[in-house]
C-alpha cells in the first residue's frame, strides 16, 4: 500500500526552462545555444548542486574557461531564479494527496540558494514532510546516497513510497532503492497512471 508520495521539484512541481530566459535576455539565436551550453550544461552548474560551490565560485570558474562571456554569466547566474514558477497541476496533486492523509516528501538536484528562493515565495511547499536536497546530501541523483537519505532520515519503508520524477534515470534509481516510481511526462499522464498503477486518486 502507497502510504507516502516523494516528488521532484524541477519540472515535475516547478517549471524549469532556462533556454526562455536566454531568449528573453539574449537577441541572438547563436548566442542563447552557446550561453546554455557554457551555463546550464556546465561541470560547475552540476557542481553548485552538489553543493560543493558557490555561485560566486561557479561564476569565477566559467569566467575563466570563457572569459568573452564573463558579463553573459555573471547576468545569467544572478537573474534565473524567477523562472522557478510554480507547476499549478502539481500543486494541486500535493494538497490532494495532503487531504487524503498521505505523507509528502521531496528529493531533488537542486541549489541551496534557489531553493530558499521558492520556499520564501511558495507557501504550499510548507505542507512537506521532509525535503532531501542534493546540495545538502552533497550526492545527486540518480546515487543511491540521496535516496537512502529521505528513507533513513524520515523511518520510510521504500515499498510503501512512490517517486514522481521527469528524468527516467532517477525514476530507475528510485525502484533501485525499492520505491515505486513514475515518470513525468504531463498533468494527465501522471494522473491516469497514479490512478491505474497504485488507485491513488480514485475522485479523478
Amino acid at each position: 500500500m502507497i502510504r507516502n508520495v516523494v516528488f521532484d521539484l524541477g519540472r515535475v512541481l516547478v517549471n524549469f526552462e532556462p533556454k526562455e530566459l536566454l531568449e528573453q535576455l539574449f537577441s541572438c539565436p547563436d548566442d542563447v545555444e552557446e550561453l546554455y551550453r557554457i551555463v546550464f550544461e556546465s561541470a560547475e552548474w552540476l557542481m553548485i548542486d552538489r553543493g560543493v560551490i558557490t555561485y560566486d565560485e561557479a561564476k569565477e570558474r566559467l569566467a575563466n574557461q570563457h572569459p568573452h562571456r564573463t558579463n553573459e554569466i555573471n547576468v545569467i547566474l544572478d537573474s534565473w531564479f524567477p523562472i522557478l514558477t510554480p507547476i499549478q497541476s502539481s500543486v494541486k496533486l500535493v494538497h490532494t494527496f495532503k487531504a487524503q492523509g498521505f505523507g509528502l516528501y521531496v528529493i531533488s538536484n537542486f541549489h541551496r540558494a534557489a531553493f530558499d528562493y521558492i520556499y520564501s515565495q511558495y507557501d504550499w511547499l510548507q505542507l512537506f514532510d521532509g525535503i532531501v536536497l542534493s546540495c545538502d546530501t552533497k550526492s545527486l541523483k540518480p546515487e543511491p546516497h540521496i535516496y537512502q537519505t529521505l528513507l533513513n532520515s524520515q523511518g520510510l519503508i521504500p515499498g510503501e513510497c512512490v517517486f514522481i520524477d521527469d528524468a527516467p534515470a532517477n525514476v530507475e534509481g528510485a525502484r533501485q532503492a525499492g520505491m515505486h516510481a513514475v515518470q513525468y511526462l504531463s498533468p494527465d499522464q501522471i494522473r491516469r497512471e497514479l490512478k491505474e498503477q497504485f488507485n491513488l486518486l480514485p475522485q479523478i
